[in-house]
């Protein structure tokens, strides 16, 4: 099992000065959801004036985040989420059908336990852990919660490639006279020198190049990918390109999970990596649904009581931590 994140890994003067930027983009989004909470006060915006004034930092980091739009923004600490009504009990119908269903290894009901796949990995993390590693010389892999991560290409250097079984990582290639791949199901991506995040999620592949150039692999064509653009490769090999934040792609590094125009679907797979058991929707319709939004990860029980307010939806709570959003 790979090491914890910040354990393991120098720290270089540059990471330590992105960190220090990281602590301000998530105090900057707290202090959005204080004003947007319907309970701050004056005192609170005059703070608020002082804590912009403090540095052109503090500043840069508050204009960022509150350049989402329209958002939703997860509730304060001390804002218990909504309690669940009646009608979100365990209905029969909801029994039966749970127990109809069949029970597999290889590709468990709903994620609800690690697939084989998952438990064979060289790396895995848990709900809400993140882990660091270098497969080999000059290459960091950061991976996200609920993660697995297998090897490949081993040589006695190290591992030239990875496989993202499940999960979202963060690479750092630096400079290397041969790529560095990194497999997701079908959907491949290489790099000699590069920084780049890959999600491999239900609704397919997603390869956001934050940093240089990446090749991609798998869709109906190869793509290259350059500095803040991503491509989503989905089940069936279609292709959607598109430009990217990469500050705002990359948000979960710091905590954070970023939403400007993301379909429905899109959120609730992202949301899934935090929490037990899994979000479904009802219909296929639900998840073209737009989103705009902001939580932090590690108050994510959070988020569907959010969304229910802001789409006016009806979430079913049933046995495993399945949630059914109607």
């Amino acid at each position: 099992m790979a090491a914890p994140v910040g354990f393991g890994l120098p720290m270089t003067d540059r990471e330590i000065r992105e960190d220090d930027a990281d602590d301000l983009l998530v105090e900057a989004a707290d202090w959005l959801v204080c004003l947007t909470s319907g309970a701050a006060t004056d005192d609170d915006a005059a703070r608020l004036a002082a804590w912009r004034a403090t540095s052109p930092a503090h500043e840069a980091a508050f204009r960022e985040i509150a350049g989402v739009r329209n958002y939703a923004v997860a509730a304060k600490h001390n804002k218990k989420p909504a309690m669940v009504s009646r009608r979100a009990v365990l209905a029969g119908g909801g029994t039966a059908a749970l127990a109809a269903l069949t029970l597999g290894v290889a590709r468990p009901p709903l994620g609800l336990w690690p697939s084989f796949a998952e438990l064979t990995a060289d790396h895995r993390t848990a709900i809400g852990q993140r882990y660091a590693f270098a497969p080999v010389n000059g290459v960091k892999v950061e991976m996200n919660s609920r993660t697995a991560i297998s090897l490949l290409d081993t040589t006695r250097d190290g591992a030239n490639g990875i496989s993202l079984v499940v999960g979202e990582a963060f690479i750092t290639a630096g400079e290397r006279s041969a790529p560095f791949r990194v497999k997701a199901g079908a959907v491949e991506a290489s790099t000699r020198r590069a920084s780049f995040n890959v999600q491999r999620l239900d609704g397919g592949v997603r390869i956001a190049c934050v940093d240089r150039e990446v090749t991609c692999l798998g869709g109906d064509r190869p793509i290259m990918l350059r500095a803040n653009e991503q491509v989503f490769v989905a089940a069936d090999g279609g292709t959607r390109r598109s430009e990217i934040d990469g500050a705002k792609a990359t948000a979960w590094r710091r905590g954070l999970l970023i939403f400007e125009g993301a379909s429905l679907a899109e959120v609730v797979d992202q949301i899934n990596l935090y929490r037990s058991g899994k979000i479904v929707l009802a219909n296929t319709a639900l998840g073209g649904l737009e989103v705009n939004a902001i939580f932090h990860t590690n108050r994510i029980e959070e988020a569907v009581p959010q969304i229910e307010q802001l789409l006016n939806l009806r979430a079913r709570h049933l046995a495993g931590g399945v949630v059914v959003m109607s």
